[in-house]
């Protein structure tokens, strides 16, 4: 498992598997709960399983602890994701089309 967080759009991303090849998330699913300071998104591949939470206010969903260990892609300017490496290189942010 390993958290990506965009801190400038507030967004991250929790992947549930090591990599999310493109085209493999086909179903997204919002979580939707008045209780929720945020959005939630769930990616699950073609069989139902899921790849991975992404988290719209992540600051206020999310434990700051969880955002501290998280590779930052927000306010760095080199193009890839981030923290420690051997990351996914993330694009912009575009919230998922619905």
């Amino acid at each position: 498992m390993r958290i990506d967080h965009d801190s400038e759009n507030n967004v991250a991303y929790i992947y549930l598997v090591d990599e999310i090849g493109e085209g493999e998330a086909v179903t997204q699913i919002e979580v939707e709960d008045d209780e929720l300071r945020g959005e939630i998104v769930l990616d699950l591949d073609r069989e139902g399983r899921l790849l991975g939470i992404e988290v719209l206010g992540a600051s206020r969903i999310l434990r700051p602890e969880v955002l501290a260990q998280a590779d930052d892609d927000g306010d760095d300017d080199d193009g890839d994701a981030g923290g420690q490496g051997g990351g996914i290189s993330l694009p912009p942010y575009e919230p998922h089309l619905r």
